[in-house]
């Protein structure tokens, strides 16, 4: 074998599993953040990798899209500023390969934080946990008490 195609054979089992290793996320949690920072980023490549197939999300507005509608409104071209999304705590319920968690996400916006509060579910397969829903609810703060 000539010496200048050894480090490329070398390296090709490499090349070949980095796809499948960094696709999914180690844990449910991690998928959760994975995917907020994607959406955030308009970051498609690393939101495809955290969405399963069959992903759905309803929007605060009750509008339901499924995973290639969700893919298309981050594409490259479609970018634009967006406020720094803060993702709270994260409170998961597991059966070690189910997980539902619930969090609440902030940004600003003109001038005042919004909040809305989140309800996600992860599966777990063989490469990792990938997102299976995300329900967005507006989150209203409680009027001051008298």
């Amino acid at each position: 074998m000539s010496s200048h195609l050894r480090p490329l054979v070398l390296a090709l089992p490499m090349f070949l599993l980095a796809p499948a290793a960094f696709a999914a996320a180690p844990s449910a949690e991690e998928a959760a953040r994975r995917y907020f920072q994607a959406e955030n980023t308009f970051d498609q490549k690393a939101l495809a990798d955290v969405l399963h197939p069959r992903f759905v999300e309803v929007s605060p507005l009750g509008e339901v899209d499924a995973h290639d509608a969700v893919l298309s409104f981050y594409a490259p071209e479609k970018k634009a500023p967006a406020p720094v999304v803060k993702v709270g705590d994260i409170a998961t319920q597991s059966d070690g390969t189910t997980a539902a968690m619930t969090t609440r996400v902030s940004f600003d916006a003109s001038g005042r934080t919004m909040q809305l509060t989140v309800g996600l579910v992860a599966v777990q397969d063989k490469d990792g946990w990938r997102l299976l829903s995300a329900q967005y609810t507006p989150y209203r703060p409680k009027p001051p008490s008298h």
